[in-house]
This record gives C-alpha cells, sequence and structure tokens, in this order.
C-alpha cells in the first residue's frame, strides 16, 4: 500500500507544470556558486565525483515540516531539521551527484523551483572536495 501511494505521488508531482522561478534569482545564485566551485578547484576537487551535496532551505515550521514530508521522491535524503532563534526552521538535506557545472546549475534551479513551490528559501549548498 505503502508502494502504491509513493507511485501516486509521484506521478501528481510529475504532472504538476514546474514553478517558474526569477531568471535573475537564477543567476545570482549561479554567481555565488562560482565561487563554491572555484574554492573546491583550489582545494584539488575532481568535479566528475559523485559525493554527498548539502542544501539548506529555511522557512515557517509548517512549510518545511511540508517539504520535509514530500522531498524524499524529489531526489533528497532530509538530514536533519533545525529550530532556529527567529521562530523559523532549517531542513537540511542531501543528494548525490557531482560537482560539474552542469550538475551544480541542475541542483540550483531544481533548489529554486522547491523554494518557489513550498514558500521555503533556498539557503545555498555545500560539499567536500574529492580527489578520488
Amino acid at each position: 500500500m505503502q508502494l502504491l501511494l509513493s507511485f501516486l505521488f509521484l506521478l501528481k508531482v510529475a504532472a504538476m507544470p514546474p514553478t517558474p522561478i526569477d531568471p535573475q534569482r537564477v543567476e545570482a545564485e549561479l554567481a555565488a556558486d562560482v565561487d563554491v566551485l572555484r574554492s573546491l578547484n583550489e582545494n584539488g576537487d575532481i568535479p566528475s565525483i559523485v559525493r554527498r551535496v548539502d542544501v539548506r532551505f529555511v522557512g515557517s515550521t509548517d512549510n518545511v515540516i511540508s517539504l520535509e514530508k514530500q522531498i524524499g521522491p524529489l531526489g533528497w535524503r532530509v538530514v536533519q531539521r533545525v529550530p532556529l532563534e527567529d521562530g523559523r526552521e532549517a531542513l537540511d538535506v542531501q543528494r548525490e551527484q557531482t560537482t560539474d557545472v552542469t550538475a551544480i546549475r541542475q541542483l540550483t534551479e531544481a533548489a529554486l523551483e522547491i523554494e518557489a513551490q513550498y514558500d521555503v528559501h533556498y539557503d545555498g549548498w555545500g560539499t567536500v572536495a574529492k580527489q578520488r
């Protein structure tokens, strides 16, 4: 039964049109990504190596809980939910991927779509440099 419900949820998500995201916001985030990618490169990172990439979303408790319940089928693994001092919550998630420019652009666009759809704030990504 759980498998059937998961399948039906995936069909619903697949049928939903993507939430439009502001192209200027995408470009601003991608500009910030360049700095992170530069730092990884300076630390000997090999971008083609698949590794865990962490992402944080911040929002109201209700919105973060809603996202937490639905983010798994979107290809993310929940790491933790963290209460923040200002009454909001953060949701830390991960996915396995490379850090080449194309993969990071896809991650950033996916995160911004989640931001728009769930009314949370995408607070960036991070990972460790991988040499092997």
